[in-house]
């Protein structure tokens, strides 16, 4: 197996965090194969050294990689793409045991995760777990033609007009939906929470309303959060602890 730092090892254990196995690193805490350390950068081949923190044997744990990833606008979120487009996995070509969580169309951008852990894939995007997702959406009126939008009267009337009906239900082809929440953050731009994971819901929702959805950045899934992720970058995870 190939070496790890010290760290890290004792963070995939379980015993702690990373933040935490660094400290007690530099405290004098942790010893390998005997020998106590204090320098961040020890690294060790845990199938045969002996790693231990306050005389407790570190057990590694095999730990399943996710990733937060900010996917750009323009990717696909899929393995591959028969019409040769640029996928997710163009990023991941060192980790490509990992798998998106979830979708992204292809139009929009923000958080993705990607991770190798088939629970977490399923705790996250199983309607049952009912995860919310936030976004932040720019619009435009949407040129509906000759057939009047049944909701235009929200451009009219304004922002509580069409909060009402994007939180109280439409009717969309595939059956009602409804926002768990929309705030108003200026003029055309909204935050808005889901929980739903139909395709284009938030766009077609707005289309419903006789808006067109310009942009489309997703914030956080559940509990993890795009941050200050710039596009194309990543992060890794280890539980709830960002690696960086």
């Amino acid at each position: 197996m190939a070496t790890e730092r010290a760290q890290k090892i004792i963070a995939q254990s379980g015993l702690m965090s990373r933040r935490k196995a660094e400290e007690a690193i530099a405290q004098g805490r942790v010893a390998l194969n005997g020998v106590v350390f204090t320098q961040m950068g020890q690294t060790l081949d845990p199938e045969r050294d002996v790693l231990t923190v306050d005389g407790q044997r570190v057990e590694l744990k095999l730990q399943k990689r996710t990733f937060l990833f900010y996917k750009p606008r323009g990717i696909v979120t899929t393995k591959s793409d028969e019409l040769g487009r640029k996928t997710v996995m163009d990023f991941f070509q060192d980790v490509p045991g990992v798998n998106p969580v979830g979708r992204l169309d292809v139009d929009s951008e923000g958080l993705l995760l990607m991770s190798e852990d088939g629970d977490l894939l399923l705790k996250l995007t199983h309607p049952r777990y009912g995860v919310q997702k936030v976004y932040e959406v720019d619009v435009t009126p949407a040129l509906i033609g000759a057939a009047e939008s049944p909701f235009s009267s929200a451009l009219v009337k304004g922002f509580p007009n069409l909060r009402a009906k994007l939180m109280t239900g439409i009717m969309l082809e595939d059956g009602p939906g409804k926002f768990d929440a929309v705030v108003e953050l200026k003029s055309g731009t909204y935050r808005v929470t889901v929980s739903e994971g139909r395709n284009r819901f938030i766009r077609r929702m707005f289309q419903a309303v006789g808006l067109s959805v310009s942009r489309l950045k997703r914030l956080s899934m559940g509990e993890y959060r795009l941050g200050d992720l710039k596009p194309g970058e990543r992060l890794e995870v280890f539980g709830r602890e960002v690696v960086r």
